[in-house]
């Protein structure tokens, strides 16, 4: 039997990897008011052009229980475990979701994990998890690594739209009132539930991405030998400048770059940029 790995489109791994590594990914859905964007027309930059005229934010809507249903029924078809990773229960009701789908099915071969992470957070646990897969690792070996990652793997980052954040519900507006008015940037993080919180500020673009990368120095562990990542929405050049930084400081081998997609850029807009790695200590 072997393993299948199924997340969703909040991972914002590169098409690449997630057609290299075969994995299956149940949409979430994205609204403008009563408009559906269908999955497979997402495309980035339309998106973010069209939330910064739009006169009301958008929104997202879970997948239901049957749509993990098709996926699971498909992969229990060809004989396949199921090990299926999801952006965290502390901002979406995603894992919810796939977890009754799994009930409704009652089939103990079918492995629902709540990432506690987003956009490419949750895109590295889907990733170890494939890549262990591909190697021959079993499930309950695959289940204790994603553990591991689930309490040491860390999300800082900054937002391009706080207020966007605020108003859909994922950051509370009393937290968010961390920044002053003369260019203090909060920096954020996801913390042991999977909420978003405050973690730091800084003074600028450039000092918050300093802070991001001082961080990075001081909690990282080996970091060297980890898969790191990084998100961006919008803005490339923040991110292929914070990939050449943790190449120079870091020694880093292998760093990924995933752009935030509809999902998440929906509540944190354009000009969001995002580090992970794993810590030395665990999260609270």
């Amino acid at each position: 039997m072997g393993i299948k790995i199924v997340s969703d489109n909040s991972c914002d791994l590169p098409q690449t990897l997630l057609e290299a590594y075969d994995i299956a990914v149940v949409p979430l859905r994205v609204r403008f008011g009563d408009e559906e964007i269908p999955p497979d027309n997402f495309d980035n930059a339309s998106f973010y052009s069209r939330m910064q005229v739009s006169p009301f934010l958008p929104s997202t809507n879970q997948p239901s229980p049957g749509d993990f249903i098709a996926a699971y029924e498909k992969a229990r078809n060809d004989n396949n475990e199921v090990i299926s990773i999801h952006l965290s229960s502390g901002i979406s009701g995603t894992v919810q979701s796939a977890s009754l789908a799994v009930q409704m099915m009652g089939d103990s071969h079918i492995h629902v994990i709540d990432s506690l992470k987003a956009s490419v957070g949750e895109g590295l646990m889907v990733l170890e998890a494939a890549r262990l897969a591909q190697k021959g690792a079993d499930v309950q070996f695959i289940k204790q690594r994603m553990e591991e990652m689930q309490h040491h793997l860390r999300c800082i980052f900054v937002v391009g739209n706080l207020e966007a954040l605020i108003k859909g519900g994922r950051l509370s507006k009393t937290k968010a009132l961390i920044a002053g008015t003369l260019g203090i940037k909060p920096v954020l993080h996801i913390e042991g539930k999977g909420r978003i919180v405050p973690f730091d500020r800084a003074r600028g673009h450039a000092g918050a991405i300093n802070k991001l990368l001082e961080v990075m120095g001081k909690m990282g562990h080996k970091l060297d030998t980890q898969t790191l990542g990084i998100c961006h929405s919008s803005c490339l050049d923040d991110a292929l400048y914070l990939q050449a930084k943790m190449r120079e400081l870091f020694a880093a081998s292998e760093v990924i770059i995933g752009e935030i997609g509809p999902v998440i850029g929906s509540h944190v807009g354009p000009g969001t940029f995002s580090v992970f790695f794993e810590s030395r200590e665990p999260l609270f």
